[in-house]
């Protein structure tokens, strides 16, 4: 095992910025793809795409693909529909009515979830006082968001495509404890086979929605691609690295970053931004830093 350095490097720091940037400009993206591309259509091919650079990456490597009988295909399959499939289309479905920034500061409460789930999930993960006052204060911060909405009825539209994209950061966190019990194997072939998987997921409905649409602008599958090489299968690569030499401590920092990243990124696209978003922004980061503090 690569041993983790006790402070981060200045390359750590760097990968750290652009992964943030890539995340968090990644919503910008598919809130301009779906207004061309149903959603399944536009996560399949961004799998399918990126899969195939990370299958590409693993094989430079001179990684092996494990055989289908091993079990670990089991593993990638949950892995891909939980981290891939399934939230990429909520996401990019809740991206119907919602903002970009909007969307990435609801993503936020992943590590929330992540906390319940491992409490239950992972043996050693067990919630004390402070994780649970640090889940209450994050959870006040979506009620903080999402409170005006639920008061005008909890079928509005908005409304539900809120909860569709927090129920996309429940995934990640499903996901996140699930990748803690992976049996042991490379993250270049995990990646690889994570979205191999999750592409094939999409694949029925995906190729469905692509023989509907028609007329779709070079910019719009200019974007597709930017969020299958960049978001997708360079930062899961910048995600491994970082991971491997400066520790997953180091590398949760991004969980207060994208967010905010992704609101910057709504403000220079001119999104109108309200100071109630933005405060249940903050109350959400408290939240992640109080329940992570040590």
């Amino acid at each position: 095992m690569t041993q983790t350095p006790a402070h981060p490097t200045l390359q750590n720091w760097i990968a750290l910025g652009i992964l943030t940037v890539l995340w968090g400009s990644a919503f910008a993206f598919i809130g301009y793809t779906v207004d061309f591309l149903p959603p399944m259509a536009l996560i399949f091919v961004r799998l399918s795409l990126a899969a195939m650079i990370l299958l590409g990456w693993a094989i430079f490597r001179g990684r092996r693909m494990p055989p289908l009988t091993d079990k670990r295909w089991l593993w990638f399959t949950g892995l891909g529909f939980f981290g891939n499939t399934l939230p990429f289309f909520l996401i990019a479905w809740g991206q119907l009515s919602l903002d970009s920034a909007l969307t990435g500061i609801l993503v936020a409460t992943m590590p929330l979830a992540t906390l319940g789930l491992a409490h239950v999930f992972v043996p050693g993960e067990r919630m004390n006082a402070q994780k649970l006052i640090g889940f209450l204060v994050g959870f006040g911060g979506v009620i903080v968001l999402m409170g005006p909405s639920a008061l005008q009825g909890i079928f509005d539209s908005s409304f539900i495509a809120q909860i569709a994209v927090v129920g996309a950061a429940v995934c990640y966190g499903i996901n996140a404890v699930m990748a803690r019990m992976l049996p042991e194997t490379s993250p270049s072939v995990s990646g690889a086979g994570m979205l191999i998987t999750a592409a094939l997921l999409a694949l029925p409905f995906g190729l469905w929605e692509l023989t509907q649409v028609q007329d779709v602008p070079p910019m719009a599958w200019l974007s597709v691609i930017w969020l299958a090489l960049a978001p997708t299968a360079i930062a899961s690569v910048m995600l491994m690295q970082i991971a491997r030499t400066a520790g997953p401590g180091f590398l949760a920092i991004v969980n207060y970053l994208t967010p905010v990243a992704a609101v910057i990124t709504g403000f220079i696209i001119g999104e109108s931004i309200g100071w109630t978003a933005l405060l249940a922004l903050a109350i959400i980061l408290a939240g992640v830093w109080i329940a992570r503090k040590r």
